[in-house]
């Protein structure tokens, strides 16, 4: 439903810069251009909707992994007196309930928040003279100058439908949020006031001439119109300082000649809780594509040698990749697709499958053992014999198959109600030894994460840093096939993908060629131009800007790389 950011004034960027958001959004660029800005944006804005905190060094999403220093580092130039500006658009298709009929006539809704200090006028002090005494003072008087000062916080709010502005909101020193215009003559809010009238009066139909009234109605509220704000997204609007009330059920009778009048009374009665559900809606929306995102950081971390044992997770537990390892140990299906993965001769090829193990204490098994000695005494085999001597011969005891007893006191200690301990290991299969992750090389290590993102989660929004790191070029390409699958199966995720590899293009650019020649190999989900977005940063003198390079039907760029990116290796576009 995520279909677009804009971002501006925010670390490298200055002016506004859109981003399309797809299925498959791939970012590239020179190092240092700028395009971990577009993820670090929108994992600001997560922490924001999650916490209020926009003065923010550490988020929980990104956790070690993304460090913005606060606000006075990630505002561009670290010039404070400017305001950072944030956006999101999504697509009206997504929208379900009332949302989705408040806006049935748009495409797309967006959001947009501008984020800097409080200003305060700055004053000078200058030496003056006190006219009761005659002795000289020091006065402060006003400069007519505004200088940052305090906590960074939302400072306008604006909601817009199918690119135009329908609701713009600022604060004002006293804290609240005022509506500063309101578009009612938007065909969004034309059908608010049909259906207002159609349903909640007894006229039949709505003329030209009656918005007149209409409008005059709504433009009498709107001074009674504050908003409350949540954490980053506003929480709902306010009809003279109080909750909007719940309007009444009965029809308004329209007399002929009071016509406007009655059709105003119903506006002022019904929009304001109209209106409510609509600014209501939008943040919930938003706020509900913000808590799909899940970020992975450049550098992948290990966990813990024993996973079973780890009693709690540390702040780079997600963005550090270590939860890759416990979502292996506890899901029996991501961990059969990984193994396919390492193991499959086109991909990692290693000798290492990743499997589980139960821990038991050895007291608990104590009465299972017990058990099963007993048993075997009751099947005739003496436990305890006479031993042999000078004077005997010893006990004689009866033939006993040992492997298949030791089967049976597998199965009897597989079934005992005693607690376990499930630890991940992997086993060495030329030589069935078992290892730790921490004894294997680091291309698994970096690459485990990827993995379980794409193959472990649903309806997310991934985004990654440098997906491709550690893996040789024919690896980077069948990786493009797991986030194809991915993102276009049945699991339906988003995938923002900061990287430098051709190789992943490439693949996607193959897959989109095959999709239009009818040749993709059977279980690929086909890819189309508006499954892929491609973005290329680039600076720009003092600043960076976002180039969008579009793909047509058949994989092929309609431009050429910017400044001779990836000049060389499109060999697998003519496979």
């Amino acid at each position: 439903m995520l279909t677009g950011l804009q971002i501006g004034n925010f670390k490298a960027f200055s002016v506004v810069q859109r981003i399309p958001i797809r299925p498959l959004t791939l970012i590239f660029g020179p190092n240092s251009s700028g395009k971990s800005s577009i993820i670090h944006g929108l994992v600001l804005a997560r922490h924001a909707d999650e916490t209020g905190e926009l003065d923010v060094h550490l988020t929980h999403v990104g956790g070690e992994s993304v460090d913005l220093g606060g606000f006075g580092q990630y505002i561009h130039r670290r010039e404070s007196t400017r305001r950072m500006e944030w956006s999101a658009e999504c697509d009206s298709a997504g929208f379900t309930g009332r949302l989705a009929e408040l806006f049935a006539t748009t495409t797309k809704v967006g959001v947009s928040a501008q984020i800097g200090l409080p200003q305060v006028e700055r004053m000078r002090i200058k030496v003056g003279f006190d006219g009761r005494t005659g002795e000289s003072i020091l006065v402060k008087t006003p400069t007519g100058e505004l200088m940052p000062s305090g906590a960074p916080e939302v400072q306008l709010f604006e909601i817009k439908a199918d690119s135009a502005s329908i609701l713009l909101m600022s604060k004002r020193r006293d804290g609240r949020f005022q509506i500063d215009r309101l578009n009612y003559e938007h065909p969004v809010f034309r059908e608010v006031l049909r259906a207002i009238v159609i349903t909640s009066t007894t006229a039949e139909t709505i003329q030209p001439s009656d918005y007149e009234g209409l409008d005059e109605a709504i433009n009498q509220l709107i001074p009674d119109f504050t908003v409350e704000m949540g954490n980053f997204l506003p929480a709902k609007l306010l009809l003279a300082g109080a909750p909007v009330a719940l309007e009444a059920s009965s029809l308004i009778a329209v007399g002929r000649g009071t016509r406007r009048e009655n059709l105003a009374s119903a506006v002022r009665l019904y929009f304001p809780r109209i209106l409510d559900e609509m600014i209501q809606g939008v943040s919930r929306a938003v706020s509900g594509e913000l808590a799909r995102l899940q970020y992975l950081g450049p550098l992948r971390s290990y966990p813990p040698r024993h996973l079973a044992f780890a009693q709690q997770h540390d702040s780079n537990w997600n963005a550090g990749g270590g939860f890759a390892w416990d979502v292996v140990r506890k899901d029996e299906n991501v961990r059969r697709l990984v193994n396919e993965w390492l193991s499959a001769r086109e991909k990692l090829q290693t000798p290492y499958e990743l499997t589980v193990r139960e821990f038991v204490g050895v007291d608990d098994l104590e009465p299972t053992l017990l058990q099963e000695l007993r048993r075997l005494e009751e099947e005739g085999v003496q436990i305890e014999g006479e031993p042999e001597s000078e004077h005997t011969v010893g006990s004689v005891y009866p033939a006993i198959d040992i492997e298949v007893e030791m089967h049976k006191f597998r199965d009897a200690i597989k079934a005992a109600d005693v607690e376990r301990l499930d630890e991940l290991v992997l086993v060495d299969q030329r030589t069935n030894t078992v290892v730790s992750h921490r004894d294997v090389g680091i291309g698994i290590s970096q690459v485990l994460p990827v993995l379980v993102a794409a193959y472990g989660s649903s309806a997310k929004i991934l985004a990654m840093e440098q997906p491709e790191i550690h893996l040789h070029p024919a690896l980077q390409a069948e990786l493009g096939d797991v986030f194809i699958s991915s993102a276009l199966g049945s699991q339906r995720n988003t995938f923002l993908l900061e990287t430098h590899s051709e190789h992943l293009i490439l693949r996607i650019m193959r897959r989109m060629r095959e999709s239009a020649s009818g040749e993709l190999p059977k279980n690929y989900p086909p890819v189309r131009p508006e499954d892929v977005s491609i973005l290329y940063v680039e600076p720009r003198g003092s600043t960076s800007i976002v180039r969008v390079l579009e793909l047509d039907s058949q994989g092929d760029l309609l431009d050429p790389w910017p400044g001779g990116f990836f000049e060389e290796g499109f060999r697998e576009r003519f496979s």
